[in-house]
């Protein structure tokens, strides 16, 4: 085996893989008129609400004064709600409102479905081994363990 030239294929097979999953989450994008930008951000407030600006804009690895222009228009089409900290009336705090959440619930849901169109096309087996792939993988890089 050629590990290097396995290596390249498997990097091409899952930018392909990357593209078409993509497809699915522009949907939404493109229906909602979301940048990428924006819809990180959305994704992000999905699984950590009540995060400072300046995180999120961490997370997006954008300056702060980038992300509030970000923040702004989502908080006024009605996704995004900043409330103050209790701790420090200076931080604003960030969560998504209910029709965020269920903006995001949908483009999720619409990607998991393409998702498993995919994984229709393998076998039992290699559904199981696909699991204990990227197990191993998550675990490698310590996002969560091999089970």
């Amino acid at each position: 085996m050629n590990r290097d030239a396995e290596v390249a294929q498997i990097l091409e097979l899952q930018g392909r893989l990357m593209r078409t999953s993509m497809r699915h989450h522009s949907r939404t994008m493109v229906d909602e008129h979301l940048t990428p930008v924006q819809f990180h951000l959305l994704l992000h407030l999905h699984s950590h609400p009540g995060v400072p600006t300046s995180d999120a804009a961490g997370a997006l690895d954008i300056r702060a004064n980038i992300a509030t222009g970000v923040i702004q228009r989502l908080v006024e089409r009605g996704w995004v709600r900043r409330e103050q900290s209790p701790e420090d009336g200076r931080v604003r705090l960030l969560s998504l409102t209910d029709a965020g959440v269920t903006l995001v619930n949908e483009a999720v849901a619409e990607a998991e479905r393409g998702f498993i169109s995919h994984l229709n096309a393998l076998s039992d087996e290699q559904v199981v081994q696909l699991r204990g792939i990227l197990g191993t993988i998550l675990a490698a890089v310590g996002d969560e363990p091999a089970q």
